[in-house]
């Protein structure tokens, strides 16, 4: 049992939560009236905005383990948009406030929001939508622990009593964060029995999706593509879906292998790292070349997932049979690190893995060396009005060339915005990025 409560709270440490601030500093939400729901399809006018569209609030998270990186994104993004914070209680809240002040930053309009259930990456708990009148909305999405139940059906394919009791180790708890945005939002709240997470929403803004079919069937086990194609049709403003079939080798499901002695921990294809819409008919694309391809057998498979997508998006159109413009985007420089196998190892590090997080049938022992990946991306960006935050890989191994490459991108793609890197390194360990450690809300009229 304790091997499976470790292995639930690694995964947990993908989940993202977060609020919209009332005017007044920290509030619980019990003490909102409980948010309008509005019934899928019945959208009434709602839809999910674009990200690249203009945004009236971001939200973030706090943990010390991140504290410099947080600083590091609110000193960029504090002079574009109003910044909220939701914290799991008032304690975590001077710690964030007083995190900002020793790193010079003026905490004189931030607002903190307290819900025990909040964690630092905050994107994946809500997606919000707008109507023609400016007014808010959230989509309910059903949180699943990122596929846990798919996961443990694969790690326990033996053992059916085993992956029942790993499947319902998650938090459940958790499933309240998009009511709880909704709450402190103001926002209507729209329902779906779909499964999934903010990351793996990928909108044009103009009736057009992306989707990860390998992540949507991990987060939906037994359902087919014509039934997740139903659920992704109600979502608010969605009349199309463009399937592409993975994500990147280095971003698997969970804590798993790659290939050979390579292991990663991810969310198993969320969109935002490999692919974006820059504007409604422009998509950025996570693309490896044939050199970099060459010198590692993990962005060997990333490179021929990628072309396949390219594939289809070349293929691809919008609702009036428009071709999209596809960018590809190059990819950093892989991060990687040995990592020894422990049975004490306590699995909310990401450095710290242990035999029993990785299929029996391949034979790992504890005191094995395997090499870790991380799921590093310049594709995990946030557009925030007048600025978009890019992770930076400069001092990672990524040669200035490629990274000079991708700032001529970005500023071809987002004209008159300022392009800032940071740098994202130490978050990709945990399957994350800026844009996982912050949710939009639409401006409104």
């Amino acid at each position: 049992m304790r091997a499976l409560q470790s292995l639930f709270a690694a995964a947990l440490w993908l989940l993202a939560a977060i609020a919209q601030a009332a005017p007044d500093a920290a509030s619980a939400p019990a003490a909102r009236a409980p948010a309008a729901r509005v019934p899928a399809p019945l959208d009434e006018g709602f839809r999910i905005p674009g990200s690249f569209e203009p945004i009236g609030a971001l939200w973030l998270g706090f943990d010390r383990g991140h504290a410099p990186w947080t600083a590091a994104m609110v000193a960029a993004l504090k002079p574009h948009v109003p910044l909220r914070f939701l914290v799991r209680d008032e304690a975590v809240a001077q710690q964030a406030r007083d995190m900002l002040h020793d790193h010079g930053i003026d905490v004189e309009g931030l607002r903190f929001h307290i819900d025990p259930q909040a964690a630092f990456f905050v994107q994946d708990a809500a997606v919000f939508a707008v109507d023609g009148q400016g007014r808010s909305g959230v989509v309910d999405l059903k949180w699943s622990g990122h596929g846990m139940a798919a996961w443990c059906q694969r790690r326990y394919a033996a053992d059916a009593d085993h992956a029942a009791a790993c499947a319902d180790s998650i938090d459940r708890e958790r499933d309240t964060l998009s009511r709880t945005i909704a709450a402190f939002a103001g926002a209507r709240v729209i329902t779906t029995e779909l499964r999934l997470e903010g990351g793996g929403v990928e909108v044009n803004g103009r009736g057009v999706m992306i989707a990860n079919e390998a992540l949507l069937r991990s987060r939906n086990p037994g359902l087919g593509r014509a039934e997740l194609q139903r659920l992704l049709l109600q979502l608010p403003g969605v009349r199309k879906v463009v399937w592409l079939p993975e994500g990147p080798a280095e971003d698997p499901h969970l804590r798993s292998t790659i290939t050979g002695r390579y292991v990663g921990w991810g969310t198993g294809g969320h969109t935002d790292q490999f692919v974006r819409f820059a504007d409604p008919g422009t998509v950025l694309l996570a693309w490896v070349g044939p050199a970099q391809a060459a010198a590692h057998p993990v962005a060997r498979l990333t490179r021929k997932r990628m072309q396949r997508n390219l594939e289809i998006l070349q293929r691809a159109t919008d609702l009036d049979g428009r071709p999209f413009r596809i960018v590809k985007v190059p990819m950093p420089h892989t991060l990687q690190r040995p990592v020894v196998l422990s049975a004490d190892a306590d699995t909310l590090y990401s450095e710290q893995w242990r035999a029993e997080d990785l299929l029996p049938t391949e034979n790992r022992h504890n005191g094995d060396t395997v090499i870790q990946v991380a799921p590093a991306s310049y594709l995990n960006y946030v557009a925030a009005n007048g600025v978009v935050l890019v992770p930076d890989y400069a001092g990672h191994g990524t040669p200035a060339s490629t990274q000079n490459k991708v700032r001529a991108i970005f500023e071809r793609s987002f004209p008159g915005r300022r392009i800032v890197f940071v740098d994202s390194a130490a978050a990709n360990w945990y399957a994350g990025g800026p844009h996982c450690a912050t949710l939009s809300q639409p401006a409104g009229h």
